[in-house]
């Protein structure tokens, strides 16, 4: 016999085999017992957790030769052949690939026939979201009202793209991931009868990575059971070397030396990672996941517990998040934000090491970021004397996001408050309203007057400049400036050209003091 995959070969073949989904396995049952057979279900929940196997546990069950029962016989002929995919009255569709409205009219037609053996025709119609919207018009009839020897199972992993109209002619089960627990015991059964023995940490590991799939888990196991060979024992490093996470270990010397201010040796860490062939993605990843151990072990150590850790593992933990204390909650926040910027940027390493220079600026009570470039005030009466030049000291304010800028009241210090601010506003609008963030591109800052902050439109786009002066748009445009410059700000739009007489002036201001803050000289263009 050809080989087979441990998941399609520990495939449940009854509802008392599926692991988990108590709910669905107890109502199913009473259907059965009952004879209340209904046309159509839908099975909607997370990828991995038992809805194709149970819509073909559901078919036998409707199908055996014995009657109509939660518990089929699985050596009739009906049995065997659903479990062989060689029934003709049991039908697999796969909506991701047949998804037009030509094969769901074939599939109409098709239902007018009767059974060729079986008591009924059972159509499996899987990834059912991803029908085209005539599809599902065209299916909708026959749905509502089939012949009375065909049943409909519809099974998907997004159940809100399905139209309400299809969803109200199914009797709905909604499948949960399956508990670490379950999944574990599970594996340790599988991993028995392939002679091969699992740690107990290789376990709960790899229970955790399937994220309540048992389809991952198997597949996992499977891997590790080809790395160590026939016969061996799984232990951790081995799970850690399939799936490419990192030692958990790792992170704990990391996150110590992150709150002593060690960056040294959190660098160190992470180039070493690196140079291990790992991807910046899967470290993140597993460092959130310690991030949340962390947590636990602050809030809940029994948690942990119950997950399976050792009370040596628990207390290290606990000693960790004690040296963290409140700012654990940022750090996570932080590595969240990262996590979600990473996947569309190219110096993904790079992003990293920001990360936590950012992190331990937050253990440690500093800003984790170089100090801002302090602005010269000269005396009027004597510029160029040095004993008169003095530097304006920043505003002390709690710390935030986004290190706050020292507030000038002269017409060329709003300039340069305005520039600085600029990207740091820009930043906060697109991780609060992206769609704002994109827009604000088409606008320029002009120039404050008090508390108001002017911004110039590029060109004279009307639709762009009507959309942006919507009060929902300046109000997140404001909210960001008072946070960059803390203080309450007002902000207004204008047209290009709306005030001739001073925008060349401004014009030249601008210039003015982006050559001060950013040291440069005007190169003539030969």
């Amino acid at each position: 016999m050809a080989y087979q995959t441990l998941y399609r070969e520990w495939r449940p073949t009854t509802l008392a085999d599926v692991v988990g989904q108590e709910h669905v396995k107890r109502t199913l049952t009473n259907m059965l017992k009952a004879g209340r057979v209904p046309h159509a279900l839908l099975f909607a929940g997370p990828r991995g957790t038992g809805k194709t196997s149970v819509a073909k546990i559901f078919a036998r069950a409707v199908n055996c030769e014995v009657g109509i029962t939660p518990e089929p016989c699985l050596a009739c002929s009906s049995c065997v052949g659903i479990g062989q995919n060689t029934s003709l009255d049991v039908f697999e569709i796969d909506a991701a690939s047949n998804r037009g409205i030509d094969e769901i009219r074939e599939l109409r037609e098709n239902v007018k026939y009767a059974p060729s053996k079986s008591r009924y025709k059972v159509y499996i119609i899987d990834e059912v979201h991803m029908l085209t919207p005539e599809a599902f018009n065209a299916l909708l009839k026959t749905l509502e009202e089939p012949p009375s020897h065909v049943l409909f199972v519809l099974a998907t992993t997004e159940p809100h793209k399905l139209p309400a109209t299809i969803i109200s002619r199914c009797q709905r089960f909604d499948f949960r991931r399956i508990q670490a627990e379950a999944i574990g015991e599970r594996i340790s059964q599988v991993a028995t009868a392939k002679g091969v023995e699992i740690a107990i940490p290789a376990r709960r590991l790899i229970s955790i990575q399937a994220g309540g799939a048992m389809r991952d888990a198997l597949g996992i196991l499977e891997q590790c059971i080809a790395h160590i060979g026939q016969g061996g024992r799984i232990d951790l490093e081995h799970v850690e070397n399939v799936t490419g996470r990192v030692p958990t270990e790792t992170f704990l010397r990391l996150l110590e030396a992150l709150t002593k201010g060690d960056l040294a040796v959190v660098l160190a860490e992470l180039n070493e990672e690196i140079l291990r062939g790992r991807e910046a993605q899967q470290l993140l990843s597993s460092y959130i996941a310690t991030l949340r151990l962390l947590l636990l072990a602050a809030h809940s150590p029994p948690l942990l517990v119950d997950l399976g850790y050792e009370p040596v593992q628990v207390a290290s933990f606990a000693t960790i998040a004690k040296a963290m204390g409140s700012s654990i909650a940022p750090v996570i926040e932080s590595a969240l934000t990262t996590e979600s910027e990473l996947r569309y940027g190219a110096h993904q390493q790079l992003s990293l090491e920001v990360m936590f220079l950012k992190q331990s600026g937050i253990m440690t009570g500093k800003t984790g970021s170089l100090p801002a470039r302090e602005e010269p005030v000269t005396n009027e009466s004597s510029p160029e004397r040095p004993e008169n030049i003095t530097r304006k000291k920043p505003v002390p304010v709690k710390q935030t996001e986004v290190e706050p800028l020292p507030v000038s009241t002269t017409a060329s210090g709003s300039v340069a408050l305005l520039l600085r601010a600029w990207p740091d506003v820009l930043k906060i609008v697109k991780q609060k309203a992206p769609l704002t963030g994109a827009t604000l591109g088409a606008v320029t800052p002009l120039r404050m007057e008090g508390n108001i902050v002017i911004l110039q439109m590029k060109d004279n786009n009307v639709h762009t400049f009507k959309r942006l002066n919507a009060a929902s748009e300046l109000e997140q445009v404001a909210l960001a400036f008072a946070k960059v410059m803390n203080m309450a700000v007002e902000v207004q739009i204008k047209m290009p050209g709306s005030e001739p007489n001073t925008a060349p002036l401004q014009h030249e201001e601008q210039i003015k003091q982006v050559l001060e803050i950013f040291q440069g000289t005007i190169v003539e263009d030969n």
